[in-house]
């Protein structure tokens, strides 16, 4: 299994930890111009996603925005 074989390389006491990073679109209020951002959130796998799921053990962190702009007249190829 790879991730034992790789986790025997390191020294001991050692662990690799893998980290999970998501994002989704977020509106700002409307005196901004309905205007979005994504906002870049970060956890570790080691934490059980029972613990991770919860909100109130807060076990994501915010990274920071991602700032989204507008382009016009750009025609959409996915139909």
């Amino acid at each position: 299994d790879w991730w034992w074989k790789t986790q025997n390389e390191h020294p001991e006491h050692s662990t690799i930890v893998p980290i999970i990073c998501i994002s989704d679109k977020a509106y700002l209020t409307n005196f901004s111009g309905n205007k979005s951002i994504w906002p870049l959130y970060m956890t570790i796998e080691n934490i059980l996603k029972d613990i991770r799921r919860e909100c109130s053990i807060r076990a994501w962190i915010c990274i920071g925005p991602l700032p989204t702009i507008k382009i016009d007249n750009v025609e959409s190829r996915i139909q």
